[in-house]
């Protein structure tokens, strides 16, 4: 008999653990804690620290004194409300529109009468269309809603958003319905299902988890986008991330006001994320997942 070999493929931890032990794991744990969490409790405490202390060389790693004085003075400002208000209708209005028209072109390029090597043509493309420098664009982006009246307006960053999340919406969704057994699909084209309705009624609960994923992905890019939020805004559609960097003056920078506008602009998507981190986790697991 031949002897069966073991085709498992090493983890990461069995790597790990096979190089040092147990000590090369907790090392790698702490640093990596230490390495994400220390940036936000540095934002957090510059945010909380007095002028004296955040100005200070070198710096204070714990303040001797916490204070609002920073986030009432970002509070403070008549346009704070408006233009967090912006922030949010460009990136829920692009999410959505990115999320519902995405998975129906990845539905139906994962689904339509193509070849296979076609469909890794396509996702390729939109692959490239996610991957080039958005700075390459700017001039004719501004030209075009010039033309169009549309600078200082939330629709123009709303398309902006859109087509630069599009790709990668599709790009994701189209690896989600490539796993979808098709019998399920070819079941309700016998029912006399059509292609909206089995969209909508058999494929959409079933990818439930990736289109959150793809979702969050598409909110978070569009709720920190900074150059064309910069370029296309003046004073109506300001967005946060335009705010945080007008704390750069010709007078040095405003670091605690600076500090306390990026913790508002992060606790939304902190809330986000922990929301609907079941779900976000479970997309990406079935994405990472080849049928």
């Amino acid at each position: 008999m031949r002897k069966k070999t073991n085709t498992k493929l090493p983890t990461v931890d069995n790597i790990i653990g096979n190089f040092a032990g147990r000590p090369a794991r907790a090392v790698i744990v702490v640093v990596s804690l230490i390495m994400i969490l220390f940036p936000l409790y540095w934002l957090l405490t510059s945010s909380l620290k007095i002028e004296a202390e955040y100005l200070s060389n070198p710096p204070v790693v714990i303040p001797s004194v916490l204070t609002g004085a920073s986030y009432q003075s970002v509070f403070g400002k008549d346009h704070m409300l408006q233009i967090f208000f912006n922030t949010f209708v460009v990136a829920a209005a692009s999410t959505a529109i990115s999320v519902i028209f995405g998975s129906m072109a990845a539905y139906a390029v994962a689904r339509g009468s193509i070849g296979s090597r076609a469909k890794k043509w396509f996702g390729l493309w939109f692959m490239v269309q996610k991957m080039y420098p958005a700075i390459a664009t700017a001039i004719p982006v501004y030209l075009v809603m010039r033309t169009l009246h549309l600078i200082d307006t939330r629709t123009a960053l709303v398309i902006m958003n859109t087509s630069f999340n599009l790709p990668l919406v599709i790009w994701l969704m189209m690896g989600f319905f490539e796993q979808l057994p098709k019998e399920l699909e070819e079941s309700a084209m016998l029912d006399g299902c059509g292609f909206t309705r089995r969209f909508f009624l058999i494929i959409f609960p079933l990818t439930k988890p990736g289109m959150i994923a793809a979702a969050i992905l598409a909110f978070v890019g569009a709720w920190n986008e900074f150059l064309f939020a910069c370029i296309l805004s003046i004073n109506k559609s300001k967005t946060l991330p335009v705010l945080i960097a007008g704390f750069i003056t010709d007078r040095g920078l405003e670091w605690g006001p600076m500090a306390s506008t990026a913790v508002i602009t992060l606790v939304p998507v902190l809330i986000l994320v922990w929301a609907l981190q079941k779900h976000f986790v479970q997309g990406l697991a079935m994405g990472a997942v080849k049928g």
